[in-house]
């Protein structure tokens, strides 16, 4: 596991050769962040493997050009894939759906570990440009300075809820958009146990992979 293989790393318990190999892997894994999470889950073991293959078995970490050129592939398919500008906004200050077939997209934005951190800041940019327009419209100066006074209060607001709820937002607007079954990654810490035996259950009983859609309603 990359996890206890980083802990052995740090304490200095791996001999030279595991050493090697395990920053390798973990450089590897470093530049698949670039995709998509559900194409991680998906495709990334096999590109790990191919990027580990490439680097040969004596290299410390992976090629810069094999990273280069993942990060490249990785973001191009972000960006084919993420929103229009206008849906986006809609859905990051207002929590509208996005038409369908940016649903895919809406469920790997939901279930990524920074979705609150993200939604804040985007929504302290949208923040930001209202009162600048706001601004030069009313050839007011004090506008923004009030705003900005303010800033460092919304920061920390930002930083608490953040941290407190992090999960918070993205529940909400995934049992209005995706579905009334929430899964494991959004749960409370307390729930999470009881989300896994349901999806254990449910898959059972279906013989479905996937999640139920439905299990609870909405």
């Amino acid at each position: 596991m990359p996890t206890v293989r980083l802990v052995l790393l740090v304490v200095g318990r791996m001999s030279d050769v595991d050493r090697r190999a395990s920053r390798r892997e973990l450089s590897a894994r470093l530049w698949l962040r670039a995709y998509p999470r559900r194409w991680r889950y998906a495709y990334g073991e096999d590109l790990v493997g191919t990027l580990l293959d490439l680097a040969g078995p004596d290299a410390r970490v992976v090629r810069l050009r094999d990273g280069l050129s993942v990060l490249r592939a990785g973001w191009s398919l972000r960006l084919r894939e993420h929103p229009p500008l206008v849906p986006w906004l809609r859905y990051r200050v207002f929590e509208s759906d996005l038409p369908g077939q940016y649903r895919v997209w809406m469920i790997d934005d939901l279930l990524g570990r920074l979705h609150g951190a993200r939604w804040y800041a985007g929504y302290m940019v949208i923040l930001a440009l209202i009162f600048s327009i706001i601004s030069l419209v009313s050839r007011d100066t004090q506008v923004v300075l009030s705003a900005l006074s303010a800033w460092p209060a919304y920061l920390v607001l930002g930083v608490v809820s953040t941290v407190a709820w992090p999960r918070a937002k993205a529940r909400q607007v995934w049992r209005k958009h995706v579905s009334g079954w929430v899964p494991p990654e959004l749960r409370p810490r307390a729930e999470r146990a009881a989300a896994v035996q349901e999806l254990v259950e449910f898959r059972a009983a279906t013989g479905y992979v996937s999640a139920p859609h439905r299990l609870h309603g909405t």
